[in-house]
């Protein structure tokens, strides 16, 4: 399998694709004068370099004109949907269509760079042009015309919650999201600048050969301050991992984080190259382990019995009390391209024969990226079910070999692109994927969010809006997505006595602050005690800001401040799932200290509040 087309998102900035092909395209061609353009570019086009390929095809498309066979349009469209460059793919895509002896093939590809772009409808016509009798073809027939109307349906939807692109680690290049550890995030990147605190800048110089684009490699990025002002990135393990030559990563850490799964890159078969320099070939992927012990880290060792040779094994994910190691193969007995397997650790230690996760989870086409939350709740990226385009990222609840039916995360976690690396954190709120998406920064982007009902939403359950106004005893309206549930409890005396208590606390913040003052969190202390006494209850969490400020500004500084709350009683016992928030901003000043009106500094902390209302 393609390492970088299957394992990690493939865009290229226009920039530097186009200098990928300047810089090399003039010297090559040059010095081989004696070789034919087609002969140089059916070599590279082989060896899967094609960064390389496209721009010889296109020089054989200028030389040669309309004289170019059909099938050099069709790799020239090819290598450019390899590369991530599908606005350039689809423009060749539509000319080979229209050719008498277009292949068939050719409509589907040009179905799926529409459906990349994200034009749904577009794409639906090419998917329907595709003649196909084979079973496998008909069944992907079938999926992506579902998929263009589930698509287009779920764009309508409006997004339940914000994703924001993580701009402080963000470059022009990849970055892959691989983990949360104790002191940061764990990433893959390739050709990433190493940032470190004395402000030197490293590169990786080598490059795939494939993509133009260096290799991949394994990353810390820690961050101290929440405003990003404080943060560097630093090489994972560079004494340990530093000396592999090609990709190095995903990585995984035990819950412990003294025992490590790297996925490393390795030469296994040589291609044929007429070329002078490095020798290219098919390079295969395989999942090395690492002890920590008295705080210095064994050499990594191949593991035997999950590795199999002439095949890749892959993506190491671990599950919370590190039984089971899932991770991807595209070796034999699968059900598509390449597929979730899984081993169990024995008693001795070691990893038992691999087993296939099985037809609930796997599908005939490719499925790539485990991971696996706390709850022990399955994240996984996947082309074969009905979704948006590219990789989807799908949940799943099971284990082992059974599983329930994979639920497809929908906008804004997916897109037209290749959406993968989703990690959701311990407190089931805060979260980062990755996506080559449409207006990143440059290849694969690292996105984040932050809400602290994610798993209401992607259970079709929208949390409350609001309960004031209804009192003890009477009728409380909690809708959850087009149902209304009605909630009748009558209180008890203590319970009424502990209510009215908890909801008469206000505390207050510093200008443009989200910081607990002393005084707040001896409240919430007392909250807390209160909220355990009757865990039956849920808590709605209500926050504002002074006028200063653009609206927007303070809607986002209101939400901070919410997540504060909820943070601070996540630390104190109190589960997130039972705590609800709205983020008001300056929408409810109480004392006429609006936008251009004079007020003092007292008069202004006055607005800068939050809230506390007992749903129950």
């Amino acid at each position: 399998m393609r390492y970088y087309h299957l394992y990690f998102g493939k865009k290229l900035s226009g920039t530097v694709y186009v200098l990928a092909l300047s810089c090399w395209l003039p010297f090559s061609l040059f010095a081989q004068e004696q070789k034919s353009v087609l002969k140089m570019a059916e070599e590279a086009y082989s060896r899967q370099e094609f960064a390389i390929a496209a721009g010889l095809y296109e020089r054989l498309v200028h030389n040669k004109g309309k004289h170019v066979h059909t099938e050099q349009l069709l790799k020239l469209a090819t290598c450019y949907q390899e590369v991530g460059q599908f606005s350039r793919a689809g423009s060749w895509y539509a000319k080979i269509t229209s050719l008498p002896d277009c292949p068939a093939e050719a409509w589907f590809a040009y179905g799926e760079v529409l459906r990349n772009q994200e034009l749904y409808s577009e794409a639906k016509l090419q998917y329907a042009l595709f003649n196909t009798v084979k079973a496998d073809s008909v069944q992907l027939k079938e999926m992506v015309l579902k998929s263009c109307d589930s698509a287009l349906a779920w764009k309508q939807q409006p997004p339940v919650i914000a994703l924001n692109a993580f701009n402080a680690l963000n470059t022009e290049n990849s970055e892959v999201i691989s983990g949360v550890v104790k002191e940061g995030l764990l990433l893959v990147a390739n050709g990433y600048q190493k940032m470190l605190l004395n402000g030197a800048v490293e590169n990786h110089p080598a490059d795939d050969k494939r993509t133009q684009q260096p290799y991949y490699k394994p990353y810390i990025f820690k961050q101290y301050s929440t405003d990003g002002s404080n943060i560097f990135l630093e090489a994972l393990f560079p004494q340990l991992l530093g000396k592999y030559h090609y990709h190095v990563g995903p990585v995984c850490l035990n819950k412990a984080e003294d025992t490590l799964y790297v996925t490393i890159n390795e030469q296994d078969k040589v291609l044929p190259d007429s070329r002078k320099g490095p020798v290219s070939g098919i390079r295969r992927l395989f999942i090395y382990q690492s002890f920590k012990h008295d705080g210095v880290w064994s050499q990594p060792v191949k593991l035997l019995l999950i590795n199999q040779d002439g095949y890749s094994s892959s993506h190491p994910a671990l599950t919370e009390n590190g039984s089971l190691l899932y991770f991807v193969s595209d070796r034999p007995g699968g059900y598509g391209q390449t597929d979730i397997w899984y081993s169990e650790k024995q008693q001795d230690g070691t990893w038992g024969a691999p087993v296939n996760c099985g037809p609930d989870l796997n599908t005939i086409a490719p499925e790539a990226f485990p991971t696996i939350n706390e709850e022990g709740v399955l994240y996984f990226s996947s082309k074969g079910y009905v979704g948006m385009g590219g990789y989807d990222i799908y949940r799943v609840k099971g284990s082992g070999s059974h599983w329930e039916h994979p639920v497809n995360m929908k906008p804004p976690f997916n897109t037209g692109g290749d959406d993968i690396g989703f990690i959701l954190k311990g407190n089931g709120y805060e979260g980062f994927l990755s996506s080559n998406r449409q207006g990143g920064k440059g290849s694969d982007d690292v996105y984040t969010f932050t809400d602290a009902h994610y798993f209401e939403r992607i259970n079709d359950h929208i949390p409350p809006v609001v309960t004031s106004g209804n009192k003890p005893g009477r009728d409380s309206a909690v809708k959850g997505g087009t149902d209304k549930v009605i909630v009748k409890h009558e209180l008890t005396p203590e319970e009424e006595k502990d209510k009215m208590e908890l909801e008469k606390f206000q505390f207050f913040y510093a200008y443009n602050s989200t910081e607990l003052l002393t005084e707040s969190r001896r409240i919430l202390d007392y909250v807390a005690g209160i909220m355990k006494k009757h865990p039956q209850w849920k808590l709605l969490v209500i926050s504002y800001t002074d006028s200063r400020g653009t609206d927007e500004y303070n809607k986002d500084l209101s939400s901070l401040r919410c997540y504060a709350v909820i943070n601070y009683l996540d630390n104190k016992g109190i589960s997130p799932v039972r705590i609800y928030y709205r983020n008001i901003g300056e929408q409810a000043i109480i004392n006429g200290c609006k936008d251009g009106v004079p007020c003092t500094e007292q008069q202004h902390k006055q607005n800068r509040r939050s809230e506390l209302k007992v749903l129950y």
